[in-house]
């Protein structure tokens, strides 16, 4: 099944002594055709190194993900933007969460379930009709 992967999951995957590690994997190898958002990748450039990741191996992950073959990335546009903004406006959202709004509107938008570690998120999304993976 394709799925799209939150950043949380992607991050978790990235750190292995996190708690979540072998689940945030087993999420991703499951998914036959996983999906990334570019903003993902920005997010993960400024939160791997608070867990003390450094620059050289935030970059390698970068790098890795941009020219990997098992994922596809879905590079955020204007027209994405617009679409979450105004979807968020539409539900009452705060954008407080624009980062998690922009990625959950893209999963919605291509009618393919979130991926997410997220409760408060993936509540909101299932109360909206957004498909979401139990983790």
């Amino acid at each position: 099944m394709t799925t799209l992967v939150d950043t949380d999951v992607l991050v978790y995957d990235s750190i292995e002594n996190s708690p979540h590690h072998d689940r945030a994997r087993e999420l991703i190898d499951e998914s036959e055709d996983p999906i990334m958002n570019s903003l993902s990748i920005v997010e993960l450039g400024f939160v791997l190194p608070r867990y003390g990741i450094d620059n050289g191996s935030v970059r390698m992950k970068i790098e890795e993900l941009l020219h990997s073959d098992y994922f596809t990335v879905s590079w955020i546009s204007g027209k994405m933007i617009e679409g979450a903004s105004e979807y968020m406006v539409e539900n009452g959202l705060s954008f407080k969460d624009f980062n998690d709004w922009i990625i959950a509107y893209d999963a919605h938008s291509r009618d393919v379930p979130l991926v997410t570690f997220d409760n408060v998120l993936s509540k909101k999304c299932r109360k909206l009709g957004i498909r979401v993976i139990e983790v």
